[in-house]
């Protein structure tokens, strides 16, 4: 049963990292199906959801006019998003005022999410285990083990608040296949086949 357990939680876990115009400002792993990122000082639960709280800018952003952006946007944040681990995959939903973009998963496409609509699909567990198999092979590119979400802006590249979300059963799966890959290339081939 525990070993049961243990799996369930493996497959529904996420590593959070947030970075704030490009300096990481928080890491965090999170054990479970669901997570809300939210800027909610002292809030570890909302809606029965755990929270990772979002913290103010710190004084280390070198800009003040940075600093004020951020402050600003944050405000925007307390609805946040909300990241559920469905048998399919990892689905998003956005309650922010922000503007939240996101990439990744099983594309390379940038995306907006929009608000209060039903959640978004952001990564497909069978797409995964497809380019997985593909990968191992040695028949297709290394497949993404997490996605990216950007809020206040719809670009990636002047967003303020970047997260990016790994899925460690993901990375663990992936770890195998390349480890297979290696294995495979260097192995010799018998004759014949």
């Amino acid at each position: 049963m525990v070993d049961r357990e243990a799996r369930f939680q493996a497959q529904h876990s996420f590593l959070v990292s947030v970075e704030y115009c490009e300096e990481e400002v928080l890491s965090h792993e999170v054990m479970g199906s669901d997570v809300r990122i939210a800027y909610k000082p002292f809030s570890l639960m909302m809606d029965g959801i755990p929270v990772i709280s979002l913290p103010k800018p710190p004084d280390t952003i070198p800009i003040s006019s940075d600093r004020s952006i951020l402050s600003n946007l944050l405000s925007l944040m307390e609805g946040g998003v909300v990241l559920s681990s469905k048998e399919e995959g990892i689905y998003a939903e956005r309650h922010s005022q922000a503007i939240v973009s996101w990439m990744g998963g099983t594309g390379d496409e940038m995306h907006v999410m929009e608000r209060d609509v039903d959640p978004v699909m952001l990564f497909n567990r069978e797409t995964f285990r497809q380019e997985l198999e593909r990968f191992s092979r040695a028949d297709g590119f290394q497949p993404q083990i997490g996605f990216s979400l950007w809020f206040g802006q719809d670009s990636s590249l002047s967003a303020p608040i970047s997260i990016s979300i790994k899925l460690p059963w993901a990375q663990q799966l992936f770890k195998q296949a390349h480890d297979f890959r290696i294995w495979l290339e260097s192995s010799p081939v018998s004759p014949g086949v």
